[in-house]
């Protein structure tokens, strides 16, 4: 459909294809500018001067979708469009969330998207108030009877043929109009379209049961040469170039012609287009698929050989856009080896666009593998496929229950050719999925011994991966003096203009660890070192160009200044973070962490109540992707539902979040959790509470200890204050404060020091 849009041919090459996208999108809009790497990348011409940024592919799709809805827009400002879809059924699941987009977008537009389908599709969008649906019933006697005057003709005979034939057809107009095709060929019927004439009387009219039936008699009563062409066209698919369908049944030019010509009078085929090459398309799917069937299972092997080899000598230029059609071709000619290698191919070309399709692709390559003896080729490919299967289930939080049967069957692999490399890889990715699932204890354990593996391989990609791994699992497990050490000793060894090959991660190694260094300082209590090296890391990720990255550094900041007590601060970087995420399409991660973003700056401005449904979103979505960070987003409910005076809820979503932050090792928050149970018991129980509240407290204070988040120290203090009024100790109360006033000072939180100082005077 873009291709269509654009004017894009085969015959255009990328430069050419870049100039009419460009062109188109420039005219449409300038704001499109921006957005032209991503389409060029997306449509297979990518610029080398200008690549497209590095997103997640999940996040690539996203952001393409956001893209499509824009243009869509804005091409019904300038016109009104009409755009046509048949045979939805068949629609794939990428396929079907763009088609949901485009509805989307043509909301309030000038634009009538027309849309075909069998009854038993469905989809969520035709729930729109501006949706209609106009069911196609099966025609009755009379209309059957009117569908074969125009076929056949006003001859009385033809009358008689209603009646029986709307019987058998059931009223389906494309099996009438084979049951007439059938009469004409077979003789009963004679002279030409819109004047036959019955020569057979009605009652000896043998009409088969099913249009299939219908089918596989008219095609075995083709001559043999019509007949072995109409198979070749089959099995290159319902849609099929004269130039491909040529190479393959390797006809001269004139009998190609003529036989074609045959099969398009007998209404098998018709032609779609002429410019720049003769196109052809099946009559009807079903023809295609009787006419496939009628091949022996031998025959329809070697036709599916020849066609793959013909497309990738026709198509040379264009072969990562044709892989998943070749992977097709060779799984159906029964060559396990070669089609395992083009779906490999299609998956990792189809990756930036469409995460369920690779995931699809990379489960071929797994299944074909299994069908031929192991040899290095087949191991590698594999390797791979484990590999990024394991990647898949924590980017998307699918398929994470596989991750140690995809752990053992590609390190055995590994082992088998001796791959060290490729093991350690797979242990790494593996460590990350079942961080995911939000098993952090088993991420550090794996990141610790492949950090001590690495150290040992002279391969300086290897142990920058092991390094960032054991980075991302120190802070996910609140070890922050521990990450850091990491971490400067990342920014030493690995340069930012010189990253090591074989780096994984997809993010500029030092812009990645000037990112956690930023997080460990913030959690560490050097709040305006940690922000100053936050605000680094910005630039240094924007000049990237990888928004995944930037938006996470928002999540970062917009936490930090919150705790800092800046409103202001926490609200604009809410803002940054929820335009990243809606460019890029609103990806799982980073949809949650924008939720919390504005939890935490509803929180920081006093509006609790407009704090807990960001907080609920952002919880209801970890429990899908990502489960670690769920901690964080019960804490968040915990804290609004305790700001707005309901008291029981905050004490429930408390203990929710310490159960979550429990299993999930997430120690700072844990703490900031107990410090909301505290003090809802407190505000709900007074003195009768104390028990309790101290107990938590002390547990508080334990952790902020073990984890050394002395962000978190002053805020503690505000909450032993707190259980001091409760026990009605008022010099202790002030003494508490004084203390929470000096720690906000200490860590570079002068607004919450301040705050304090208010509170003391009043």
């Amino acid at each position: 459909m873009f291709r269509a849009y654009y004017g894009i041919t085969l015959e255009d090459d990328d430069r050419s294809a870049r100039e009419k996208i460009a062109g188109r999108m420039v005219l449409l809009d300038n704001r499109f500018a921006g957005a032209l790497p991503l389409l060029f990348d997306f449509l297979g011409v990518a610029d080398p001067q200008h690549p497209a940024p590095r997103l997640d592919p999940d996040a690539r799709q996203r952001q393409l979708l956001a893209v499509m809805r824009q243009v869509i827009q804005s091409v019904s400002e300038a016109q009104p469009t009409v755009t046509m879809i048949e045979d939805l059924h068949w629609l794939d699941d990428a396929s079907g969330e763009f088609l949901a987009q485009m509805v989307d977008a043509r909301a309030g537009s000038r634009n009538l998207l027309l849309l075909n389908f069998r009854p038993e599709y469905h989809a969520d969008w035709m729930q729109k108030s501006w949706y209609r649906q106009i069911p196609l019933t099966p025609l009755g006697r009379d209309a059957i009877a009117e569908l074969l005057t125009d076929l056949l003709g006003n001859d009385p005979s033809i009358a008689a043929l209603a009646t029986p034939i709307h019987a058998r057809t059931g009223g389906n107009p494309f099996f009438t109009e084979e049951v007439a095709q059938t009469l004409i060929e077979s003789g009963h019927l004679e002279g030409a379209r819109g004047a036959y004439r019955l020569v057979t009387p009605v009652e000896r009219l043998q009409v088969p049961a099913t249009v299939q039936a219908v089918l596989a008699a008219r095609i075995d009563r083709l001559p043999e040469r019509e007949k072995r062409l109409l198979q070749v066209a089959a099995v290159i698919g319902k849609d099929f170039a004269e130039p491909l369908l040529a190479e393959v049944a390797e006809l001269p030019a004139e009998e190609l012609k003529a036989t074609l010509a045959a099969l398009r009078r007998a209404e098998f085929v018709h032609e779609q287009a002429i410019y720049p090459v003769a196109e052809y398309s099946f009559k009807h799917p079903l023809t295609q698929e009787v006419a496939l069937g009628s091949q022996l299972r031998e025959r329809r092997r070697t036709v599916h050989a020849a066609v793959a080899r013909a497309i990738e000598r026709q198509d040379a230029e264009h072969l990562d856009e044709r892989a998943p059609l070749l992977a097709h071709h060779w799984e159906e000619a029964g060559e396990a080896l070669e089609a395992a290698r083009w779906h490999r191919r299609a998956a990792e070309w189809v990756g930036l666009t469409d995460f369920a399709a690779a995931t699809h692709h990379w489960r071929r390559v797994q299944a074909l593998l299994r069908e031929i003896p192991s040899d290095g080729e087949a191991a590698a490919l594999g390797i791979a496929a484990c590999t990024q299967l394991l990647n898949a289930s924590w980017r998307t939080g699918t398929g994470l229950d596989e991750a140690p049967s995809l752990l053992e069957e590609g390190q055995t692999l590994a082992n088998a050719i001796g791959d060290r490399r490729a093991h350690l890889i797979l242990s790494m990715v593996y460590g990350r999925a079942r961080c995911s699932g939000g098993d952090v204890a088993e991420y550090l354990d794996v990141a610790v011994k492949n950090r001590h593996i690495a150290l040992d391989l002279d391969d300086v990609g290897l142990q920058a991966n092991a390094c960032f791994y054991l980075v991302d699992a120190l802070c996910f497990a609140a070890r922050f003096s521990e990450a850091l050490r990491m971490v400067e000793e990342g920014l030493v060894r690995f340069p930012r203009h010189s990253p090591p090959e074989g780096w994984i991660i997809g993010f500029n190694p030092f812009s990645l660890f000037s990112f956690w260094r930023a997080y460990c300082l913030v959690w560490m209590g050097r709040l305006p070192e940690g922000l100053e090296e936050l605000a680094r890391a910005r630039r240094l990720i924007e000049e990237d160009g990888t928004p995944e990255l930037l938006g996470y550094a928002h999540v970062v900041a917009a936490a930090a200044h919150y705790r800092a007590g800046d409103a202001d601060r926490t609200l604009a970087n809410a803002r940054q973070l929820e335009e990243i995420s809606r460019k890029l399409g609103e990806p799982g991660s980073l949809a949650a962490y924008a939720h919390s973003a504005f939890s935490y700056a509803h929180l920081a401005a006093a509006r609790p109540a407009d704090a807990v449904e960001p907080a609920r979103a952002a919880l209801d979505i970890c429990g899908r992707v990502e489960k670690h960070a769920a901690g964080e987003s019960a804490m968040l409910l915990a804290a609004a539902l305790l700001q707005a005076g309901d008291l029981a809820a905050a004490q429930s979503a408390a203990e929710k979040a310490i159960a979550l932050c429990q299993r999930s090792l997430r120690g700072q928050l844990e703490a900031e959790a107990q410090g909301v149970l505290a003090r809802a018991l407190l505000r709900r129980d007074g003195a009768a509470a104390q028990g309790a509240a101290k107990a938590a407290l002390a547990e508080a204070a334990a952790l902020i200890e073990r984890t050394g988040a002395k962000l978190l120290a002053p805020a503690l203090c505000e909450w032993r204050a707190e259980l001091a009024a409760a026990l009605g100790d008022t010099a202790l109360r002030e003494q508490r404060l004084r203390e929470a006033q000096q720690g906000y000072e200490e860590i570079g939180a002068p607004l919450q020091a301040e705050r304090i100082a208010r509170d003391l005077a009043g």
